[in-house]
């Protein structure tokens, strides 16, 4: 089941889809979450669907909310852009297929030929300057993004892209849209959301689709990660130290 709930129906000018979903660092959805607050993007359309984990949201006021993506639009002088994010992706394999073709079906509407996915580049360590990598539909794009710093590792180190940021790519790409993934490097822990890897993604965004975009926050953002990663890590060596204990001793869980 996936049910599409149109809000508005806007008239787009040469579209691009940007998609950043919950992934890996939470790279894709705190990039286009971050692009999203700064352009002033409107919502036109939200996605429900039983693919999604079976539980709801209790906001604020004690009401409740379904799991859901999230269409927005921005209107440009280039490029007016469509941007994607949400809470989360499908939990099973088929699920996958199901949403993407969904989004899919519902963008072409709207005349997207060109689609940007985002996602993370797991890494072990935390990178002081995370490089973006990338995958594409075909050798022109290749060529457009590594002018901006884009790099293309062809080989082991990047074999599969897992989930939405490959899928709406590789099955668009057989209805005649093209488009990229661009990843950014981040520490390989999927429960942390890395700013430094959003804004490495956000600045070759920046250059490609020619927007203003002060991203001086970001920074700060990043440091919050440090501070959690290495609270994480101390609770790990917590736990190995119980682990170690002698069998008389009682082991508790750290929280």
């Amino acid at each position: 089941m996936i049910n599409l709930n149109i809000i508005e129906r806007p008239i787009l000018y040469n579209p691009i889809l940007i998609e950043g979903l919950p992934g890996i660092g939470n790279v894709g959805k705190m990039a286009v979450e971050y692009l999203i607050e700064k352009l002033n993007a409107k919502k036109f359309a939200e996605m429900y669907s039983d693919h999604f984990p079976y539980h709801v949201f209790i906001n604020d006021d004690s009401t409740i909310q379904l799991p859901k993506n999230e269409f927005y639009y921005v209107k440009s002088k280039k490029h007016d852009l469509v941007l994607l994010t949400g809470d989360f992706q499908s939990m099973v394999p088929q699920g996958h297929y199901e949403i993407s073709e969904s989004i899919l079906d519902f963008v072409k509407k709207l005349e997207v030929k060109r689609m940007i996915t985002i996602g993370g580049f797991g890494v072990e360590g935390i990178p002081s300057k995370p490089k973006v990598i990338g995958a594409a539909t075909d050798t022109d794009i290749i060529s457009e993004f590594k002018t901006l710093g884009v790099l293309f590792e062809p080989g082991d180190r990047v074999g599969m892209i897992v989930g939405a940021s490959g899928l709406l790519l590789g099955l668009g790409k057989r209805r005649g849209m093209s488009g990229v993934c661009l990843m950014g490097e981040t520490f390989a822990r999927p429960m942390f959301t890395d700013a430094r890897a959003s804004k490495a993604v956000l600045s070759i965004l920046k250059s490609y689709l020619g927007i203003e975009l002060d991203m001086a926050d970001m920074d700060e953002k990043a440091k919050e990660l440090n501070k959690a990663i290495s609270k994480a890590k101390e609770l790990e060596k917590q736990m190995v130290d119980k682990m170690k204990v002698g069998s008389g001793d009682e082991l508790r869980y750290i929280g």
